[in-house]
């Protein structure tokens, strides 16, 4: 996606009707934040059943992505 693109997104509220877990993989998926990262955030927690500190979205993407879609591994 292009930044004009998300942008566009961004401004055109599309998410307002979509679930907490639709936002949540929608933007987990997407490289430019398309979504008010409040919002983002709220709906991940929500989607997770527990607090997301800022941090993970930076270190722990993968993970965050892993655990919203019920994936369980060991490295």
């Amino acid at each position: 996606m292009t930044k004009e693109e998300a942008v566009n997104l961004y401004e055109s509220n599309f998410y307002s009707n979509m679930t907490a877990r639709e936002i949540a993989i929608f933007q987990l998926f997407e490289e430019r934040l398309c979504i008010p990262f409040a919002v983002f955030h709220k709906a991940v927690e929500e989607s997770l059943g527990r607090p997301v500190v800022d941090v993970e979205f930076v270190y722990n993407l993968d993970g965050l992505r892993q655990e919203l879609l019920g994936v369980n591994y060991v490295i």
